[in-house]
This record gives structure tokens, C-alpha cells and sequence, in this order.
């Protein structure tokens, strides 16, 4: 989680461009995963089977390949104290066909990271073109004076036609909120501090894109300031120039994420953790009716989590509203497993605007008859349909590990509902490679690919974000954001 750093102008731009020729990488007759990615401009074929392919931006992959994901990220930075090639915590937003994401890059095993890395597709999901927002660049500051970057999140203001990247600065002594601006998604304007604080954590985006409500333009900062013990809620009519005074919403929670509804209602649910594991506690739900003037404060469910090995994997909860303006909070649990021995992904559904919510169900992503996890989610809701959802997550493979074992792998998982969580297609496998713990970077609290995935629909295609890795090359790692567009079901 914390802290992201000082955004300016776009650093440099890398444009996706199919590659002539390359390396070849030819696939099998039966079901291959192929792993074309940190290796070089490949061109890459497949074959017969269902395959699944993670690639870099300039490799060329024949249509017989089903499932391609490519990578965002691109760690430029060359300082001493990260851990280079990392890249960690996907967010994105959606307007129409265009995605916007953005990352961490360069994590620090003490927290955050280099710098902020930013890609945007127009065909949604399908092509990318990338950069980086530059901070105070630990390159160029004075030891004991250094800024990270974390906790990066997206928004698109409709009314505005603006996007925007949310951002949270760690610095000795301070911290500050930070919101960069763009019309395109590609050039981003000079940020503007939202908020500044000794101690601030976990800010989040969301805006109000619903043509008939009372606050139709108005975009919401959630956040929690650490050492006031407090939640803190901001907002902004002008597409994020100047921002609002600070509201309390509660006390203090952990990874607000807000949602608006058609009618202007916006919700925010948050873990209200015991201990910082978070492995107990409750998921809180905060509803406004006023434009983020006041909050009530409803329990949403309680919380039991299970250690999930050598990962840092806070159960943040993934929120979402579909068309019909009902909300989807996802989060991972261990309720379902006999003696909490595993995490599942569980869903709970509010029809009434955060008024009252569902008891949390399953989504079946592993068998649980076995000791595999699922946590990390990310959680998509089609704007168009309703009641189709997407969901991203990480687990470990069947069978490598038990609870608490330092020999699990890691695989990124991905799942359709075409009917609000009732049912789910069979899990999606998106990761090449099982992925050892030796190959992700350590971070306060465990080996790290982020502590939240995203998932956005753009048109007729679903579009996961997540992190995947390769073994280390030359003491380097190899560790990417990468996003992947698939049909959607139904």
C-alpha cells in the first residue's frame, strides 16, 4: 500500500508496434502455455489446443493463440535501493473502448516504489501504448530525502472528459495526495495535492458519471489519515483543479474503495481490520445521500482470513456498481474451509444502494477439498448489462503448498457471472508460468504483486490487469503488470 509519489509530465512513451520478424516461439498440437514475455521481440505461434500465451508489447502472436496477455509495465529506473524489474498493484477505469492503467514501478522493500508507471489502450484492451509519470526520482535526491511512489488508482470525470491517476507520496515526515490529469490518457498534467498529512494512506478515486444525478461531475477522494485514527472523504467539481475541505467519514479503515450510483448515491466499503495482518475483523460500508457531506456507517460482514504463505495479501475488498445500480463487494475469506485452513474469493450484493447486504456466498475459483487459496481480487461489473462481472485474482497451484508452506506458486486466476454471482464459468488460467516465491519482491508483510488486481469492461471485451513473473535473469527480477481482453460471456 503506501505511498505515491510526485507526478508530472509523461517521462517517455513505448507504442506497441508489431514486430516484423523476431524470435520464433512455436507452440504444441495439444494445450501450451507460453511464456514470450522479458525475452527479447518474439514472434509466437501456437498451434492446436487452447493456449495461453504473455507477451511483451512488441512480439507478434498469431491469431491461433486464445488467450494473450501482454505486458504494461517497463521499469526504467536504475537506483540502488529498489528492486528492479518490479512492477506491483494494478488500477484502471474504462470509458467506451479506452483503458486507462496505472502501477507501482521499482518497489522498495520498505515500502512503495520508484515510480508510477501509466498504459492506455484504445481498442479496449487489445494494443497498449505506455510511460511512466515521473516523481522526485530517487536518482536525483539526496540520501534521507528520498519520495516513493504507491497506491496508485484510476478515475474517468465524463463530464469533464478527464481522466485521472490518484496518487499518494511517502516522504520523510509527510505525505501527500496527489491527482494528475489527462484528456487523452497519454499526456498528464502536473499533479495537484489534494491532501497533505504526516501520516496518509490508501486513497481512492471514484467519479460521478450518471447523467441525471444531482452531482453528475463531481469525483470523490477516499483516503485514511493514520495518525488522526480517522477516514477521510474530499470531493471536486472542476475535474480535479481544486478539491473540497475534508470530511470524516468514520473511523479509520483500510482500502476504501468508493462507487457512484446512477442516482448520485456513493457508497464506500473498507476493511476495519484487528491487527496488521487483517486476518479478522469486519468489511464496513459508509453510504452518502448528500455529495459526501455526511456518511452511515453499516457493517457490512465480518471477516476471517487465513495466512496465505509467504504472500502479502491483505483481504482489501473489490467494489463495483453495475448499470442497475446494484453494488458487488468482493474480498477473500476463509469461512468456507474447514478450520480456516484456505482463502476463497466471497461475494456480497447490495440491491439497495448500501442500505443492506447479502450474506456472503462463494465464488467457486479452487476445490475446496483442497488446501489451495484464492485472495487478491479484482473485480469488474459491466456498465452496459447487468449482473456481468468479471473477477481476477491470484491463488496458489493445487498441491504445491500447504497453509503456511514457503514452496507454494503463485497462478493468476479469472472468472465470468453473467447473473450477478449466482454462477461462474470454470476458472481461466492467466499465468505461463507457476510462479515461485523467489521470483516476486519482498515488501513489508510478504512477497508482493499488489494488494488489490483490477478488471474493467470496455465494449464487448473484459479486460483483467494483474502482475505476473518470470524467473530472475542475472540477479534481476522479472516481475510485470500485464492486462489480457477477452469476450465477454453471455
Amino acid at each position: 500500500m503506501r505511498r505515491l509519489a510526485v507526478l508530472l509530465a509523461a517521462l517517455f512513451v513505448v507504442a506497441p508496434s508489431a514486430a516484423a520478424g523476431g524470435k520464433p516461439h512455436a507452440g504444441t498440437n495439444g494445450n501450451d502455455f507460453i511464456q514470450a514475455a522479458f525475452d527479447g521481440v518474439q514472434h509466437v505461434s501456437c498451434g492446436r489446443g487452447f493456449d495461453v500465451v504473455s507477451a511483451d508489447l512488441a512480439d507478434t502472436v498469431a491469431p491461433d493463440c486464445e488467450v494473450v496477455s501482454r505486458r504494461l509495465s517497463l521499469d526504467t529506473s536504475t537506483n540502488q535501493a529498489s528492486q528492479h524489474e518490479t512492477a506491483v498493484e494494478p488500477a484502471d477505469a474504462a470509458w467506451g473502448q479506452t483503458v486507462v492503467a496505472a502501477f507501482q514501478v521499482g518497489r522498495f522493500q520498505t515500502g512503495a516504489s520508484s515510480n508510477i508507471g501509466f498504459a492506455v489502450s484504445r481498442d479496449a484492451g487489445r494494443t497498449w501504448v505506455r510511460g511512466i509519470l515521473p516523481s522526485l526520482t530517487v536518482e536525483s535526491s539526496p540520501p534521507g530525502t528520498q519520495s516513493a511512489a504507491s497506491d496508485p488508482t484510476v478515475a474517468y470525470d465524463a463530464a469533464h472528459g478527464l481522466w485521472m491517476i490518484g496518487s499518494l507520496t511517502l516522504e520523510p515526515g509527510a505525505s501527500h495526495v496527489l491527482v494528475a490529469r489527462s484528456t487523452d490518457g497519454l499526456h498528464w498534467s502536473a499533479p495537484v495535492t489534494a491532501a497533505t498529512g504526516p501520516l496518509l494512506d490508501k486513497e481512492w478515486l471514484a467519479c460521478d458519471n450518471g447523467e441525471t444525478s444531482p452531482h453528475h461531475g463531481r469525483c470523490y477522494l477516499e483516503y485514511t489519515d493514520d495518525q488522526k485514527n480517522i477516514t477521510i472523504s474530499q470531493s471536486s467539481d472542476d475535474g480535479g483543479t481544486t478539491w473540497s475541505q475534508s470530511v470524516r467519514a468514520t473511523t479509520t479503515l483500510v482500502g476504501t474503495q468508493p462507487v457512484v450510483l446512477p442516482d448520485g448515491t456513493l457508497v464506500v466499503v473498507a476493511g476495519d481490520y484487528i491487527g496488521q495482518q487483517g486476518l479478522a475483523g469486519s468489511i464496513v460500508s459508509l453510504r452518502s445521500t448528500d455529495g459526501g457531506a455526511t456518511f452511515t456507517r453499516t457493517t457490512l460482514s465480518d471477516l476471517h482470513g487465513a495466512q496465505a504463505g509467504e504472500m502479502r495479501a491483505l483481504p482489501l475488498p473489490s467494489v463495483v456498481a453495475d448499470s442497475a445500480g446494484t453494488i458487488y463487494a468482493a474480498w477473500h475469506d476463509c469461512r468456507f474451509r474447514a478450520g480456516c485452513s484456505a482463502d476463497d474469493v466471497v461475494l456480497s450484493t447490495s440491491p439497495d444502494g448500501g442500505v443492506t447486504w447479502s450474506t456472503p456466498v462463494r465464488v467457486p475459483a479452487a476445490s475446496l477439498s483442497s488446501t489451495q487459496s484464492t485472495f487478491i481480487t479484482g473485480l469488474g461489473a459491466d456498465p452496459l448489462h447487468p449482473g456481468r462481472l468479471g473477477l481476477v485474482y491470484a491463488y496458489f497451484h493445487a498441491g504445491s503448498c500447504t497453509a503456511g508452506s514457503p514452496f507454494c506458486t503463485l497462478g493468476i486466476g479469472f472468472v465470468q457471472s453473467r447473473d450477478g454471482g449466482a454462477s461462474w464459468t470454470p476458472p481461466l488460467r492467466l499465468d505461463t508460468l507457476a510462479m515461485q516465491m523467489s521470483w516476486l519482491p519482498q515488501a513489508e508483510g510478504g512477497k508482493m504483486v499488489g494488494d488489490y488486481f483490477t478488471t474493467v469492461f470496455a465494449g464487448d471485451r473484459v479486460v483483467p490487469v494483474f502482475a505476473l513473473a518470470a524467473s530472475k535473469l542475472s540477479g534481476r527480477f522479472r516481475e510485470g503488470i500485464f492486462a489480457v481482453s477477452l469476450r465477454t460471456i453471455g
